[in-house]
């Protein structure tokens, strides 16, 4: 068996401490003991990864940590890589940045024209804070400055940027947008690549070595593309998907993502694709699952299911140094599973 086909399906942990929708998960830095999570209750909570007790599927109803400065719903988190500071995005069109032991925000950037649904770390020592927007825009702020003005303005969107992932050892920025392009931004050589997929994206992620992006789009597909020449490399979602997928649980299920907003992300060293979906609004009955495909295969490795009702698994998060991962859920719950 290959080490992608040893995708971790136990649940270990299930966080009942938010009331609304979760858009955002992310672990810690380093051994990723804690993570960090954003709701629609306009909250970002701190709670610890896998419990100390080693009791099977423990369950959790108060964080460790509120952090309450939003007035409208959390859309997306980063945590710099020393743990001492994240960043928090959302509806209130600002950017924060927050002191993570003292539970404050150190920054509020307020540049943007209208909601803000991704950030990102970037620069030495975490040093800028990058946003995405529903204004088209993307904007760089110093974190080690008291200026509240971007030190750049990246405006070639031309529709909601959704997603953002800063590969620093190519200093370069990747962002996928609502007008179906997925954009990298090569900072060093100041020059832009476009890849159009014809389909509002909502998940842009870079693999480790950078040479590979991970889009999902809402046509119920994932791509990974080549990053320099654009050529599709891998499709996972897409409709012969149905035929390999099963689920741990009673009934296969097929990847959808029509609709929402959808994180995925690269797993177990860049072997896996892993991602939420969304349950099928025809059917009353039917749960969102969150999937894990092999990358080499483009096989479905695991369709786990979400839980009754649940209308949609929006964000995932892999944690390579613990070899657990979480899913963020349209329920208000958080389930990580090793």
């Amino acid at each position: 068996m290959t080490a992608a086909g040893r995708f971790p399906t136990q649940l270990a942990h299930t966080l009942k401490t938010h009331n609304g929708p979760v858009n955002a998960v992310t672990f810690s830095g380093g051994p990723g003991a804690y993570i960090l999570t954003g709701s629609s209750d306009r909250t970002v909570h701190l709670s610890r990864a896998i419990p100390s007790s080693n009791a099977s599927a423990t369950e959790t109803t108060s964080p460790i940590q509120k952090y309450e400065a939003h007035g409208y719903s959390v859309l997306d988190i980063a945590v710099a890589s020393d743990n001492s500071r994240f960043a928090s995005v959302g509806g209130d069109r600002q950017v924060f940045l927050w002191d993570v032991e003292q539970g404050i925000t150190v920054r509020r950037w307020g540049g943007h024209n209208a909601r803000v649904e991704a950030v990102q770390f970037a620069g030495e020592e975490d040093g800028v804070v990058v946003s995405g927007s529903a204004d088209t825009t993307i904007n760089l702020w110093d974190g080690r400055s008291n200026s509240y003005k971007p030190i750049q303005t990246l405006s070639e969107a031309g529709d909601t940027v959704s997603s953002l992932h800063v590969h620093m050892p190519t200093y370069s920025i990747a962002s996928g947008s609502y007008d179906g392009r997925v954009r990298v931004y090569d900072i060093r050589m100041g020059r832009t690549t476009v890849d159009v997929l014809g389909h509002p994206i909502t998940s842009v992620r870079c693999s480790a070595d950078g040479n590979a992006l991970l889009t999902s789009t809402l046509d119920s597909r994932i791509r990974m593309l080549d990053r320099d020449d654009g050529k599709l490399l891998k499709a996972f979602g897409h409709e012969d998907s149905a035929k390999h997928t099963f689920a741990v649980g009673k009934k296969p299920a097929p990847y959808r993502n029509t609709e929402l907003r959808i994180r995925s992300v690269f797993a177990k060293a860049d072997a896996v694709v892993l991602s939420g979906s969304e349950s099928n609004k025809d059917d009353i009955c039917d749960q969102a699952h969150a999937f894990a495909w092999d990358v080499l295969s483009g096989e479905v490795l695991a369709a786990i299911p979400a839980g009754e009702k649940v209308k949609a698994v929006s964000c995932v998060a892999w944690n390579e140094n613990g070899k657990c991962w979480a899913s963020g859920c349209s329920d208000g719950t958080i389930k990580i599973y090793r």
